[in-house]
């Protein structure tokens, strides 16, 4: 059953695809941030080819240390790295979530990040514990391991990290949360095709 969930690994021609059909963490998090965050998303699924972000080192450093903050997690939680887009279950399958790591049997996920600020477990930004909310929601995990990573700057010019191990914190379900972030994909996945049927019957 898990494995029919597994729609595509991460940045192939297959997992860009899928996420221009579904609705992905990343894409419920920044729309729930209000008005302004929903209509820059819906541009950004709508017109993607005028809306890509060039590389830059920030998000080189944190591709380059993902998998090095997943293996560095407590043993006991079991997890490991994943590249693989997941698809929601039943009447969700357009709902999608790439969690960074999984347990065997995906009662655990994990969400890691490297940040230019340390964070404690109250001050983590309200868009990554959307954005965790959802991936727990998409694979029916009961929490997260969210860890973080400081980056510093070598003498080089470099980035490089600032600590020995990355930091963790527990994040459960919060079902209410969930329930407004189904609401707002729901909404967002209707504009969009709405928005898809009109520009092809003008055509």
């Amino acid at each position: 059953m898990q494995k029919e969930r597994m729609v595509a690994r991460s940045q192939t021609d297959e997992w860009y695809k899928a996420r221009q059909y579904g609705v992905s963490a990343t894409t419920v998090a920044k729309a729930a941030s209000g008005p302004a965050g929903y209509d820059a998303e819906l541009q950004n699924a709508l017109f993607p080819e005028d809306n890509i972000v060039e590389d830059n080192a920030y998000m080189k450093f944190g591709r380059d240390y993902e998998e090095w903050i997943v293996n560095g997690l407590p043993r006991e939680y079991g997890i490991k790295p994943n590249d693989w887009l997941i698809r929601g279950d039943g009447d969700y399958r357009w709902h999608l979530a790439t969690p960074d790591g999984l347990n065997d049997d995906w009662s655990i996920i994990a969400e890691v990040k490297t940040t230019g600020k340390d964070w404690d477990g109250s001050t983590i930004p309200i868009q990554y514990r959307r954005q965790v909310q959802w991936q727990l929601h998409v694979t029916g995990a009961q929490k997260c391991v969210f860890a973080w990573l400081l980056r510093a700057t070598s003498e080089s010019g470099e980035f490089v990290p600032a600590w020995m191990e990355p930091k963790h914190i527990i994040m459960e379900r919060d079902e209410t949360m969930i329930a407004e972030l189904i609401d707002v994909a729901q909404r967002f996945i209707t504009d969009f095709n709405n928005y898809k049927e009109m520009q092809n019957g003008s055509l």
